[in-house]
Formats: C-alpha cells, structure tokens, sequence
C-alpha cells in the first residue's frame, strides 16, 4: 500500500524429531499481595517465573515448567 515489498515466504518448519522442553503459561492478578501468593504456589508445583510486570493494580506472570527431567 505504501510502496513496501511483502516479506518473503519462509520455509515450513520441520517438527520431525522436535521435542518440546517447556510448557508454558501467563496469568494475570490483581495486586501484588495475589501475584506473590499465586506464583509462590506454582513455583512449588515447578514453575519458573520467565517474566512479570505490572499495568495499574494488575500484575502479570509468564512462566514455565520443564516436560521431562534435564538429561544428564
């Protein structure tokens, strides 16, 4: 529309012999007494804290928890 070129196609991923080694998830509280009380709870469970912040009073998580144990 404005005279840019259209990125090209890139190549399909292949998932064959991919595994994956984190799940991962985001959840939202409002206030920090319930953010530090919600991840201090999944954190027991083997969640990792990847990411917070805050908009206001609500707080935000982005977490993950490994699929398998760590290969040694």
């Amino acid at each position: 529309m404005f005279g840019g070129k259209k990125p090209a196609d890139g190549a399909p991923f292949d998932s064959e012999g991919y595994e994956a080694e984190y799940e991962y998830r985001a959840d939202a509280y409002l206030g920090i007494g319930a953010f530090n009380k919600e991840v201090s709870i999944l954190a027991r469970k083997g969640w990792e804290l990847v990411n917070g912040c805050m908009a206001g009073t609500a707080h935000y998580a982005y977490m993950r928890r490994r699929l398998k144990p760590p290969a040694e």
